[in-house]
């Protein structure tokens, strides 16, 4: 009894953690500047940054630090974890100070500074210590502390955004309330159209690639098995490829002056040479983008199917055609499904082909980017549009994660499976190789265009070889050309991509090793980043972080924040699939050797996910680079980033140029991903060796 009561005083004499947190945010109030400073801290003026610092005047700033230096008015020792009171109130007071701060900023219309930063992680660490001693989840400071950061990111640069889309479509341009506004909008005819073009678009560009999806998955797991990287090789290629460059080698095929049309007009007559441009040929480049999409997703649920169902059937004397259409199709249906929801909220939200390609024929992405950008401002608009587009995203990211995740079409069990995978029917086999010839030879004389396109001078015109779009782009110095745009997206990716993995992988560790209320809401929210479309996105970004009291249009920031938010689901996916495959008692056991889960995440967890940190680290980089949608809307002069830049030059018919750019990417994209690869294949291999030592 003693011993206890001597281990209580001892606690209590040790200075109460929460008490260097205040202090830390009175040193940010006295250091760093407090409001907003337009232009950086870098660009501003002396006097600009004296007036930024909020005790040189008297403000609402005061009111922001001296309120947790009440927390300082009480005895300085750690108080014991039966003073449910005192934690109650650290947790509640810190909370309410952070919403007074931020309510205070928005009514007088003043933007935070860095030093804000500060005292909201200092109030961030005083809930997480109270939270703590209140034995939330087994009293981990480290998993409370990524609870509450997951929480408040996801809150500010998702459902904020998200919310503030809607205030232009019910506001008008005066700032009056106009609650019907939209359904005047929506009541126009044009607008009718624009939506009807874009629903009838995602249907045949889904519909589509997912056909040829299945083609080239059937092809490369049960026909051509020794050429099978042609399907994984078509897969990449897309990914790597920058937005309007699938969009540019359909124009130089099959465009007004494609060869393409120009042999047909030379031998058959031919006279619609203006046949690409609109419906034909944003189908043509969005089922080429999107199709290697649908082969990932039916090539992965092709090679689980257990071939013992197919020889079961085989045993009731059925033919190849009844087990293929009756047995094989069949237990599809959940990938078919989920191939068609994917590429079709992705042909709804693409930007780039619609702009190169889409002449006359307008869409939901385009239409909302000329609203905004274009010389026909109009916000009202602009968010009705945005709001239609992401109810519609969302309605299919609801359909395909509650409705087909509810279907089970298990086919292999803990049982012993074997059996070999059976042939297809003869004819169908020949039906599927020669569309895949086809298929492959179309995209190797496309992206063959794309290359040759930007050795030419003038495409359709003088077909010369020449190195001059490349010098155009990379050989007036430094600071002209590309070359500012690409030290800036490679910068902002390199900055990203990391972010990116890491926020992912802390989230997936979150849901798959901890269990709170609302885990399944967390889960469901991380994943609305993919259904919310890019442009979307842009705009709400536009809109949200333009007034007070957060101002980040204009900054690289915004845009490395959108990046992140944007691909944070790549990292959730792979450090879920990766912990899958770690067994609990490997966290179990160091935590029982007293190891703190963030200790227990440093040293065991993060050296056993190196596959997974690595394939989310490359294809956050490489979606970064590659992102135009999302960010064509926040980038300005000094941060404008490569596709951006490439818009740019497909605007003013610049294709030579665009063409070059493109291919430098996709080459410098590829090696990435190849070293990667190697990287990944290395780590795979280390750990098998190390599994066969122990």
């Amino acid at each position: 009894m003693e011993l206890a009561l001597e281990r209580q005083a001892s606690m209590r004499r040790k200075i109460d953690p929460i008490f260097f947190w205040v202090l830390l945010a009175a040193v940010a109030f006295l250091v760093l500047p407090t409001y907003r400073i337009d232009y950086g801290i870098l660009e501003a003026t002396h006097d600009e940054i004296w007036e930024a610092y909020g005790w040189t005047s008297y403000g609402i700033a005061w009111g922001w630090f001296t309120a947790p230096l009440l927390l300082l008015f009480r005895p300085l020792g750690v108080p014991l974890r039966q003073d449910v009171g005192r934690h109650r109130f650290d947790a509640a007071f810190a909370a309410v100070i952070g919403i007074c701060a931020l309510a205070s900023a928005w009514l007088n219309g003043t933007g935070m500074g860095y030093s804000t930063i500060v005292l909201y992680l200092s109030l961030g660490m005083v809930v997480t210590h109270a939270l703590s001693r209140l034995d939330w989840m087994g009293g981990d400071k480290f998993v409370i502390g990524s609870i509450l950061t997951i929480v408040l990111l996801i809150i500010l640069f998702m459902v904020f955004p998200t919310i503030a889309i809607f205030k232009p479509m019910l506001v008008d341009g005066n700032g009056q309330f106009m609650p019907w506004q939209f359904l005047d909008i929506l009541k126009r005819s044009y607008i009718q159209r624009v939506i009807f073009n874009s629903m009838l678009l995602a249907t045949a560009v889904g519909l589509t690639a997912t056909f040829f999806g299945l083609i080239c998955a059937i092809y490369t797991s049960r026909i051509g098995v020794r050429t099978a990287f042609i399907g994984r090789f078509f897969s990449i290629l897309p990914m790597v490829t920058p937005p309007f460059v699938v969009g540019l080698g359909a124009t130089l095929m099959l465009g007004r002056s494609g060869y393409v049309t120009t042999w047909m007009v030379n031998t058959f007559g031919f006279t619609q040479t203006n046949w690409l441009y609109g419906f034909n040929g944003i189908w043509i480049a969005e089922v080429l983008a999107f199709a290697p999409m649908s082969f990932m997703i039916l090539d992965g649920s092709i090679k689980s199917l257990s071939p013992a169902v197919e020889e079961a059937s085989y045993t009731l004397r059925a033919g190849r055609w009844q087990t293929f259409w009756y047995v094989f199709l069949p237990l599809l249906r959940p990938a078919l499904a989920n191939s068609f929801l994917i590429v079709f909220v992705q042909s709804l939200a693409d930007f780039s082909n619609p702009l190169v390609l889409g002449g006359s024929f307008d869409v939901l992405a385009t239409q909302i980017y000329f609203y905004i950008a274009g010389s026909q401002l109009n916000y009202a608009a602009a968010s009705t549009l945005g709001v239609v587009l992401l109810l519609f995203s969302l309605a299919i990211f609801c359909v395909q994660y509650l409705w087909i995740g509810d279907r089970s079409y298990v086919t292999i069990s803990g049982k012993s499976s074997r059996g070999d995978a059976q042939g297809l029917p003869k004819g169908l086999a020949v039906v599927i190789t020669v569309i895949l010839v086809l298929w492959t030879g179309f995209n190797l004389v496309l992206y063959g265009s794309i290359m040759y396109g930007s050795f030419t001078v003038n495409w359709g015109v003088d077909y010369t070889v020449t190195l001059a779009n490349y010098a155009r782009l990379f050989g007036e110095g430094w600071r002209s050309g590309a070359w500012p745009s690409l030290i800036t997206t490679l910068s902002y990716a390199a900055v990203a991509a990391p972010l990116t993995a890491g926020f992912g992988l802390l989230i997936a560790y979150i849901i798959a090793r901890q269990n709170f209320h609302g885990k399944r809401t967390l889960e469901f929210a991380t994943m609305l980043c993919f259904a919310v479309p890019g442009t979307v996105a842009g705009v709400s970004y536009l809109l949200a972080f333009n007034m007070p009291p957060i101002f980040l249009t204009g900054t690289a920031a915004i845009v490395v924040i959108s990046m992140v938010m944007r691909n944070v689901p790549i990292g959730i996916r792979a450090g879920l699939t990766s912990l899958g495959q770690l067994d609990k008692s490997l966290d179990e056991a160091s935590l029982s050797l007293r190891a703190g889960s963030f200790r227990t995440v440093i040293y065991v967890i993060l050296p056993l996910l190196r596959p997974a940190i690595l394939s989310a680290l490359v294809f956050s980089f490489v979606h970064a680079m590659t992102t135009v949608s999302a960010i064509i809307f926040l980038v300005t002069a000094e941060t404008r980033v490569s596709t951006a830049y490439m818009l740019n030059r497909v605007e003013d018919g610049e294709y030579g140029t665009a063409n070059a750019y493109g291919t430098l990417l996709i080459v410098v994209m590829m090696v990435i991903i190849l070293l990667f690869d190697w990287l990944i294949g290395e780590a795979r291999t280390s750990r098998s060796k190390a599994n066969k030592t122990i």
